[in-house]
Order: C-alpha cells, then sequence, then structure tokens
C-alpha cells in the first residue's frame, strides 16, 4: 500500500514539475524542505531559537522520478548541524543526517 501510495505521488510530482522549470520546481519546495529541517533540528539541538540556511539545492531520481533535495544548515543555541532533505510534494519532506542520506552521493545525484 505505501509504495502505491508512495508511486502516485511520485506521478504527481513528475506532472507538476513538467508545467515549470527545475529552478521553479525547487524554489517551489523550499520552504517545506526548510520547515521539516526547523523542526529536527528544535528537537535534536534542544533549541526553539534555530535559524536554517539552504546550502544546496537539487533534483534527484528516485525510482524513476525526479524529486528535490536540498542540503540544510542549521544553526541555535551554541550549536550547528547539517541536514538532507528529499521532498515529495504530496506527502511532505524527510529529513536525514548528511551522512546518513539516501542518493546523496555525487554518482546518483544531477545537480541543477
Amino acid at each position: 500500500m505505501n509504495k502505491k501510495l508512495l508511486l502516485i505521488s511520485l506521478m504527481t510530482s513528475l506532472a507538476t514539475m513538467g508545467c515549470t522549470s527545475t529552478q521553479e520546481f525547487l524554489n517551489e519546495h523550499q520552504s517545506m524542505a526548510s520547515e521539516a529541517a526547523l523542526n529536527r533540528a528544535k528537537f535534536e539541538l534542544s533549541c526553539q531559537t534555530v535559524e536554517t540556511t539552504i546550502l544546496n539545492k537539487k533534483t534527484i531520481d528516485l525510482y524513476r522520478f525526479e524529486v528535490p533535495q536540498y542540503q540544510v544548515g542549521v544553526s541555535g543555541c551554541g550549536k550547528k548541524a547539517v541536514y538532507q532533505v528529499n521532498c515529495n510534494p504530496e506527502s511532505g519532506c524527510m529529513v536525514y543526517d548528511n551522512k546518513d542520506a539516501p542518493f546523496s552521493d555525487e554518482s546518483s545525484t544531477r545537480e541543477k
């Protein structure tokens, strides 16, 4: 069931992306990625005053579909972290530690 929902969501993403440029597609989902990283950082850093900075954004191939991926720097209460955020416009964003992020190596990504 989850695979079916993911496939439908990714197909919807692809259809939406077909009407916009890659840069517009990335910009459109950037705030969702930033918010997801902000929420995780507030928890992990035990800090309510966290700031985010988009360090990198690109699309990646995920199950034959292009989805937005962001590298987000977070800082607050004297602490810093970098997260990898993969977004799906239909179901939200998943935040990973930068070192544990799926599909984050250069061989499986295309920078836009």
